[in-house]
């Protein structure tokens, strides 16, 4: 079979005929049967400040500055965890420039399905930044299939509106996803938007995402004016397959806020020990060694902090001493990892954890908490202020040195490396891809290109 033809149409129905019947099942029958699992985030992102698309925006949102407005077409649901995207878009609202954040869920937050609802708002999340709602009929889920061109005409013709009534019809594109490039490509031909692609996952790894999505980066590397990368491995990997990326590319890294995290000062805490652990609980995650770990420790506690993802993690909730507290807010990691006294990245060896910059150790260390990891190049740059294993045996070994340590200069150090690792160094980096006429002008940081 090849995939032509009648075949390949019959294929394709179902599957059309499922994404137009969906919205009014989720919205109307799943919703209000099963409350309690349905995607928090879908009421969270309407908490705020909300206006429609019309010709009143103009007035109800902040003016523009000095500063170059951002788009940001992202990876990530912004109310789901705080990710890069969503670090950078807050970093970047203080320095001046306006955010807009869409929302790629396209419709599936929306509380009523298409033909009841509008077809665009926009909420104000933080001073200077804002969310965009977009509503297509089928509320396609982002990372289940492309795009359609109509689709990609649809969002690119509502974010046109939308700047055209904040007088500002040419920001700058910072795309987290191969999925926006039809998007990204008719906003710069329309409006000679500079656009910026944030790499920061390798996307082939994750078993969910739609091949063609995948397929679709080459086309994202040759449109946009710059590529950043999260990671060293990530940039070299890419580089060495496309011609030329290394000319308009560089490596901006993951980053922390240091104010967030802070307890350097932290007295020893009595009874008993915990590790913890923030972040997806998917097919990476090094089940066998944290399984081997709380097993041979009974008297410590394993908290394991974010969404569950994946059966064989969830396994672990029968181990007495693991607790999983599902998705947590951002505002109160502080709180978990005070209770901390040793923090990990159990991570299976892949290509996707090869390519990862760990935002969580950047947060680790600025608790000035030992930290056991996997061996990832990203992590190995810090030597010995991680202790890496390899397997579930040594995991243990290390996690039990880590635990036994009584050096405050190793806890210092890793937050003086926090200090430094900021979401604010990060955005004077970027700066140089986003405005860089600016940059050469006024002499802001330049980002190095390794």
């Amino acid at each position: 079979m090849n995939g032509r033809g009648p075949f390949r149409s019959a294929l394709k129905m179902p599957s059309v005929a499922k994404e137009w019947v969906r919205p009014y099942y989720l919205k109307w029958g799943y919703a209000r049967m099963f409350a309690d699992r349905y995607p928090p985030e879908f009421a969270q992102c309407w908490e705020y400040p909300a206006h429609p698309l019309d010709p009143r925006l103009g007035a109800w949102v902040e003016k523009a500055g000095e500063r170059t407005d951002i788009l940001f077409l992202p990876a990530a649901d912004w109310h789901t965890r705080m990710q890069r995207s969503q670090h950078l878009a807050v970093e970047l609202a203080r320095m001046g420039h306006r955010c807009f954040y869409l929302n790629p869920h396209l419709g599936r937050e929306f509380p009523h399905p298409y033909p009841l609802s509008r077809r665009a708002m926009i909420s104000r999340l933080l001073p200077r930044v804002y969310e965009l709602h977009v509503h297509l009929p089928r509320e396609p889920v982002y990372h289940h299939r492309p795009l359609t061109l109509r689709e990609s005409a649809t969002i690119a013709s509502t974010i046109g509106t939308c700047f055209q009534s904040v007088d500002r019809i040419k920001p700058v594109i910072v795309a987290g996803l191969p999925l926006w490039v039809p998007v990204a490509q008719s906003l710069k031909r329309r409006y000679g938007c500079r656009v910026v692609y944030d790499c920061h996952d390798l996307w082939s790894g994750f078993g969910r995402m739609h091949e063609g999505i995948v397929a679709a980066e080459p086309a994202m590397f040759a449109s946009s004016d710059a590529v950043v990368f999260s990671a060293h491995w990530l940039r070299e990997e890419k580089c060495a397959l496309h011609q030329g990326l290394q000319f308009k590319s560089a490596t901006i890294r993951n980053a922390v806020q240091p104010g967030d995290f802070d307890f350097l000062n932290q007295r020893p805490r009595a009874g008993r020990k915990t590790v913890a652990y923030s972040g997806s609980l998917d097919f990476w995650f090094d089940v066998e060694s944290v399984r081997f770990a709380a097993t041979r420790h009974p008297e410590w506690d394993f908290l394991l902090l974010g969404r569950i993802e994946n059966e064989r993690v969830r396994r672990l909730q029968s181990l007495p001493n693991v607790r999983m507290t599902g998705e947590v807010p951002y505002s109160s990691l502080r709180e978990h990892f005070a209770a901390a006294d040793v923090c990990m990245i159990p991570f299976r060896l892949c290509p996707l954890t090869m390519a990862t910059n760990p935002l969580k150790l950047y947060e680790y260390f600025a608790c000035g908490h030992p930290v056991v990891s996997s061996p990832l190049p990203e992590v190995l740059e810090f030597g010995n202020l991680v202790y890496v294993a390899r397997g579930p045996r040594e995991f243990t070994a290390q996690l039990e040195a880590a635990m036994a340590e009584n050096d405050l200069s190793a806890r210092r150090e890793r937050r003086r490396i926090a200090e430094q690792e900021t979401w604010t160094a990060r955005c004077h980096l970027l700066i140089d891809h986003l405005e860089p006429e600016r940059t050469a002008i006024h002499g802001y940081p330049v980002a190095a290109a390794g």
